[in-house]
């Protein structure tokens, strides 16, 4: 969704770091893309604000990296 509101035509501040954004998810693959993203979930659950709200305490809970890969290019579709 943060991805959508930074494009046109909101053209909005997300709040979202660049290096945990969705472009940083979608150029990884298998362990690669499982590493950042639970990376990127610890990382944005410290964030202040209503960012670190929405990502406390989240969980990566798909284990497999192939099926967290076909999950992100199927959402990026």
């Amino acid at each position: 969704m943060a991805d959508e509101y930074e494009k046109s035509p909101q053209k909005k501040i997300s709040g979202i770091p660049n290096s945990y954004n969705w472009g940083s998810l979608v150029n990884k693959k298998g362990s690669k893309l499982k590493e950042h993203y639970e990376i990127l979930l610890d990382t944005l659950g410290k964030e202040p604000g209503m960012l670190g709200q929405i990502f406390a305490k989240a969980q990566n809970k798909i284990q497999d990296s192939a099926k967290l890969e076909r999950l992100v290019k199927m959402i990026g579709i």
